[in-house]
This record gives structure tokens, C-alpha cells and sequence, in this order.
């Protein structure tokens, strides 16, 4: 059971890279833009509507923010930027705006290293 979960994880790998490749394929063929931006919302809805743990929703986005800031720049883009907090963020509970916090400086250290 186990060599047959390992080969679809395997067959899937093989998949999203080729797909990722034709992607690229497609795409080069326009102009690069040099800035992109991305707004982070929606991540609470996510965790309710998928009846997720609390905060699940912001490691899933944060998560998907880090896949397509490598698919920048491995596209060349040179300027990204990410709204991924507001002034109304600040109006949650103390422990929530700490977590998000906390989950933004973790994931702002794991792209440095890369």
C-alpha cells in the first residue's frame, strides 16, 4: 500500500512539473512585468468555509504566497510586493494579530534563507 501511495505522490510530482513547464512556456512569450503585488484576504473565510483549525487559513495562504514568489522569481520580476496586514487587523483579538505576527516574521526568515 504503502508503494502505491509513494508512486501517485510520484506520478502527481511528475504532473504539476510538467504543467508548471508549459506554464512557463506560455507566459515567456509576453512581456515580464517588473512589479507585481498581491493582497493577502480571505484566509479566515477559507478556515470557516473548510471547517479548518484556527489560523489554519493563513498558513494555507502563506503557504500559496511563497509558491508564487518563486514562480517570480524564477520569471524574473524584480519588485513584489504583499499587503498581508491592515490597519484593520489590528481590531482582532491580541492573540490572533500575535499569531498572524509571528506566522508573517517565520515565513519572512524562510524566504531569506532561500
Amino acid at each position: 500500500m504503502e508503494r502505491i501511495r509513494e508512486r501517485v505522490i510520484q506520478i502527481y510530482g511528475n504532473l504539476v512539473s510538467l504543467l508548471r513547464k508549459c506554464i512557463f512556456c506560455i507566459l515567456s512569450v509576453g512581456p515580464i512585468p517588473n512589479h507585481i503585488a498581491f493582497i493577502m484576504d480571505g484566509n479566515r473565510r477559507f478556515t470557516k468555509k473548510c471547517k479548518l483549525m484556527k489560523g489554519a487559513g493563513h498558513k494555507v495562504g502563506f503557504s500559496a504566497l511563497m509558491s508564487i514568489l518563486k514562480y517570480c522569481y524564477e520569471f524574473g520580476v524584480r519588485y513584489v510586493t504583499v499587503y498581508a496586514f491592515s490597519i484593520e487587523n489590528f481590531k482582532r483579538s491580541p492573540e490572533e494579530v500575535q499569531s498572524l505576527i509571528d506566522l508573517m516574521l517565520e515565513k519572512i526568515e524562510e524566504i531569506l534563507k532561500e
